[in-house]
């Protein structure tokens, strides 16, 4: 069945128009894992989800575990940064 569409005051007929190809960003890697070639987005996440392990840099920045050395340096804010003899 044809369309008909107003385009620029006039009643033409529809013209299919293919969509641009669109860049996939995400690049193929081995697992750490178990060593099995992930290829997609999904794929990672069923893989982290297997093993019970977390990316993180798919937390959010507020995150305690996001802190890193942060947290850290804040932890040891009592200290009084003098090296203790046994760890000589």
């Amino acid at each position: 069945m044809t369309t008909f569409v107003w385009r620029d005051g006039k009643l033409v007929e529809k013209k299919e128009r293919s969509a641009p190809p669109r860049a996939y960003r995400f690049e193929a890697y081995e697992s750490p894992i178990d060593g099995a070639l992930i290829t997609s987005p999904r794929q990672r996440e069923r893989d982290l989800e297997r093993s019970g392990s977390i990316d993180p840099r798919d937390l959010p920045k507020d995150h305690r575990w996001s802190r890193g050395r942060e947290a850290e340096g804040n932890a040891d804010a009592g200290s009084t940064g003098q090296q203790l003899d046994f760890w000589r």
